[in-house]
């Protein structure tokens, strides 16, 4: 008998019977031996014949399918045109195939798009050799079944209700970014498939108005290891052939229909986006801040003195202590639990320059209090501005019991220690905080902390509320924008009219016992 495990496969190989089961037992076992069956149509063009060809095994692709294989939880960012939507509509067909009982759901943004991703399923399996192919069911636009099987595959248009009460073998959300219902969607999917311990798969590119989504927010807290997913990323040279001439090429080519009302360059940061921080940066539309400027501050941050006296992973002095100095200090307090930061800024209200912080995620709020205080006694103990909202009400109270006597206060009446960040103070800190950063007023040394302000957007959902874009922090920036917004309430040292005259330096001047 032919030795067929050495055969290359190829659907005008005629076979024999057991020449048949034996390829589709191995096509069952071995998803990548299944893949040298299927085929896709290449459209042709001036330059290519197009036609029927193989799937080419690109490493991104192979990647992918290694994680198709193995993990539950998968959300991958992608360019245009890498062939991700067709190697996952090749696995939930394998899958159908070589698990009786099957059920895959594949959503997408609206009901023909939902289809066109079942399209690509079907596409492949009429290619496949006749005896890789079980009857399918009743022909239908939104489902490809094979009764024989009892498995199936369903487009669904990402409604608000859309795969409610259903049981599945696996979820596939393609263009996850653009899902109008996409967290309502995952928290009523998610029960079906945890059920029977399915897969759940988010694919996206990102959009170019709205970096403030649920596709978004589920790839970068699966970036940092907070939701149990595994996070891919693939830029646009993923693609074979791809360069930057490619690139300059497409940027000139690119109609003015595909734009979507962005400019040349936002289309491109987005649809062919070449590291993961472009792909993500909120557009200068939505940003609350100028990229230059920030880019600008960027080009100034610096490295902190060492000082031995402090802890420098958490606490960093950029510029010391200086006689006559005017300071102001303001924070923001996290959980201590590695999801926000915990933030103390001091800045010098002359210069408006942040000379030191302390900043760590994994600071709770007793923590921030020891820290904070150390770093303010070093300054003389200026005034300081906590936030007193939740867990910062148990910053303030350790801070007391380390005897620190300067707080500023919310009201008048001074029976409010700190600031409260909700409301409309929220919006007096932004827009003091915004035109302050734009027209260079504000200087921030600590990258980590500048890095905040890029991630700050204009919520076109929330009519306009300015806040950190979901999975990203605004701790940083609010804390500096408490500073902004108080520094008109530290007192200004003693000068005298003789140091006009006289041009003497008040930092250097002593004062008269005299005159205290």
């Amino acid at each position: 008998m032919t030795d067929i495990s050495t055969m290359a496969p190829t659907q005008d190989t005629e076979l024999t019977l057991e020449q048949a089961l034996v390829e589709m037992d191995r096509c069952q076992q071995e998803y990548a031996y299944f893949s040298k069956y299927c085929r896709l149509v290449d459209t042709p063009s001036l330059t290519n014949p197009g036609g029927l060809k193989p799937f080419e095994p690109w490493p991104h692709l192979q990647q992918t399918a290694a994680h198709l294989l193995r993990d539950r939880l998968l959300v991958i960012m992608k360019t245009r045109q890498l062939g991700v939507s067709y190697e996952v509509a090749k696995y939930v067909l394998w899958f159908v195939l070589t698990h009786p009982g099957a059920h895959w759901m594949l959503f997408s943004r609206g009901e023909a798009e939902a289809i066109e991703l079942l399209a690509k399923c079907k596409r492949i399996y009429t290619n496949l050799p006749r005896w890789l192919q079980p009857k399918t069911g009743n022909a239908s636009a939104t489902e490809l079944s094979f009764p024989a099987l009892n498995s199936k595959i369903r487009a669904w248009a990402a409604t608000e209700t859309a795969g409610i009460s259903y049981t599945a073998s696996g979820i596939v959300c393609d263009e996850h970014a653009e899902h109008p219902y996409a967290e309502q969607n995952f928290l009523a999917a998610k029960p079906a498939i945890d059920s029977c311990g399915g897969q759940f798969i988010s694919i996206f590119t990102p959009t170019g108005w709205e970096s403030n989504n649920f596709a978004h927010t589920l790839f970068l807290e699966a970036a940092q290891g907070l939701n149990g997913f595994i996070a891919l990323a693939f830029n646009c040279w993923q693609r074979p052939g791809r360069d930057q001439a490619w690139w300059d090429r497409t940027y000139r080519e690119t109609p003015e229909t595909e734009l979507e009302k962005l400019t040349r360059d936002q289309f491109m940061a987005k649809a062919y986006w070449r590291t993961v921080e472009e792909a993500l940066r909120p557009l200068e539309t939505a940003a609350a801040f100028r990229r230059r400027a920030l880019d600008e501050m960027m080009a100034e941050v610096k490295n902190p003195l060492s000082i031995p006296e402090f802890d420098s992973k958490v606490v960093h002095i950029y510029q010391d202590y200086i006689v006559g100095g005017q300071y102001i200090a303001a924070s923001d307090t996290g959980h201590g639990l590695g999801k926000d930061y915990s933030v103390t800024v001091l800045m010098n209200t002359r210069t408006g320059a942040i000379v030191a912080d302390v900043l760590g995620k994994t600071l709770n709020p007793e923590n921030l209090a020891q820290h904070s205080v150390a770093l303010l006694g070093h300054y003389h103990n200026p005034l300081w501005y906590p936030d007193n909202d939740g867990w910062g009400r148990a910053l303030i109270s350790k801070a007391i019991d380390l005897r620190y006597k300067n707080f500023g206060y919310e009201d008048d009446k001074k029976t409010k220690v700190g600031f409260n960040t909700n409301g409309r103070s929220r919006d007096d800190l932004w827009f003091s905080l915004i035109p302050a950063i734009n027209s260079h007023q504000i200087s921030v040394f600590n990258k980590e902390g500048l890095q905040q302000f890029y991630d700050i957007i204009r919520n076109s959902k929330k009519e306009g509320r300015i806040e950190a874009q979901r999975g990203k922090h605004d701790d940083y920036p609010m804390a500096v924008g408490i500073c902004w917004l108080k520094k008109g309430s530290v007192s200004a040292p003693f000068r005298s009219k003789v140091f006009d005259t006289i041009g003497v330096e008040e930092t250097n001047f002593v004062m008269p016992a005299r005159w205290i």
